[in-house]
């Protein structure tokens, strides 16, 4: 394991950086993404990749098993003064989150499972009609 990895806050940090860079970027070309969009990611972590997200005024929400790394979340995102909700749970069982989002956000996830045609099904019915 990497000492960014062990240092959960460098990691924090590091993910937002990456995701203002390079993720947001990158989904700008394909959708409209600001004030008011609502995201999920999946898998959050520590919440870094929603950082970002979060300054621009969308409306985040992170699902990940991981107790402590939601306590994470919560606690960087006070630190920043950022809003967003964190939930520790599978995220096919919160079934008030379906049909919620515009945009949904797997990174670093997607690798660990196994029905990766299920896992996109189920993704679907998290998104509105028109979410991508």
């Amino acid at each position: 394991m990497q000492s960014r990895q062990l240092n959960r806050r460098q990691y924090f940090n590091e993910l937002a950086t990456t995701s203002e860079k390079y993720f947001i970027p990158y989904i700008k070309r394909y959708r409209q993404v600001g004030k008011g969009t609502k995201v999920l990611e999946i898998g959050c972590g520590d919440g870094g990749n929603l950082l970002p997200f979060s300054r621009m005024g969308c409306d985040v929400v992170g699902v990940d098993m991981a107790e402590g790394r939601i306590r994470d979340a919560r606690k960087f995102f006070q630190e920043n003064g950022a809003k967003g909700r964190f939930i520790a749970s599978d995220v096919f069982l919160l079934k008030e989150l379906r049909h919620q989002f515009d945009l949904i956000v797997c990174h670093d996830v997607i690798e660990h499972i196994d029905d990766k045609e299920e896992f996109m099904h189920k993704c679907k019915q998290l998104l509105k009609t028109r979410g991508g």
